[in-house]
């Protein structure tokens, strides 16, 4: 017999700092991975909603996108309290998880067979890189998936690493295959991108 573990996360605050904001969203992520628990649920989308703060509309977008990846989504604001394109931007996000549900469940079920994060480090896939080893913003679903968020405020692109092996990009729509170690200064990743890649 044994024993399946979902760990929450503390409260996220509505803040894009380092300070238990969004990017502590992803590091929380890894760190409980690396130390045996799997099943982690991420704070709600939005943040803690205390004392009437919430959070602005691109932080909610932004905060969904960093979610799609993990176990579960779940909202502490809904998005049309914001605009008709936050609703439509949180639906293709909302959508994107569906179908990926059968790689976060095979990756839980591995996870119970023997004990690989769900979740991991990019170092994961290439331990001795030393730039993947120093990565804190980007993370995995399984070993397949590669995942690097936008969590600064006011980005439309960002840095990506991909640490080695042949990486297809899933955001672009002409999915390009990129062979790493590669360092992507500026992918463009405007509100409604979230860039991930698969590995071939």
């Amino acid at each position: 017999a044994f024993e399946i573990i979902f760990f929450f996360f503390p409260g996220r605050n509505s803040e894009w700092t380092y300070h238990v904001g969004l990017p502590t969203l992803i590091t929380t992520l890894l760190m409980m991975n690396i130390a045996g628990y799997p099943f982690v649920m991420p704070d709600m989308i939005g943040g803690n909603v205390y004392e009437g703060t919430t959070c602005s509309e691109e932080m909610f977008i932004r905060w969904t996108q960093a979610n799609v990846f993990m176990p579960i989504l779940q909202f502490s604001i809904e998005p049309w309290e914001y605009s008709t394109k936050a609703v439509e931007v949180t639906r293709k996000f909302v959508d994107l998880h569906y179908a990926y549900s059968g790689v976060i469940v095979d990756a839980m079920k591995r996870a119970v067979k023997d004990g690989t994060p769900v979740n991991p480090p990019i170092w994961w896939v290439d331990p001795t890189d030393p730039i993947a080893l120093a990565c804190d913003d980007q993370f995995l679903l399984g070993d397949s998936i590669l995942v690097a968020p936008v969590i600064t405020e006011g980005a439309t692109s960002r840095q990506v690493y991909l640490p080695r092996g042949r990486w297809r990009d899933e955001a672009d729509p002409k999915h390009p295959i990129i062979t790493g170690p590669k360092l992507i200064p500026h992918y463009p990743a405007p509100l409604d991108v979230l860039p991930y890649f698969t590995r071939l």
